[in-house]
């Protein structure tokens, strides 16, 4: 069976070229992540709430 997205192109899923850009920033992320060097969507929102607390105060 082939996979197709709603409209039923198949074409959808054909292999996708990405710039160097945006390959070296998904390489640093997975290196990151590798490492440890991740941070959990609560700890981000907690830090987040405290530095723009005006904006969670409405």
């Amino acid at each position: 069976m082939k996979k197709v997205n709603k409209k039923g192109c198949e074409d959808s899923f054909k292999k996708c070229e990405i710039s160097e850009v945006v390959k070296k920033a998904i390489d640093e992320a997975l290196e990151d992540v590798a490492n440890g060097r991740v941070h959990t969507h609560e700890d981000v929102m907690e830090e987040t709430k405290k530095k723009f607390r005006h904006l969670f105060n409405r």
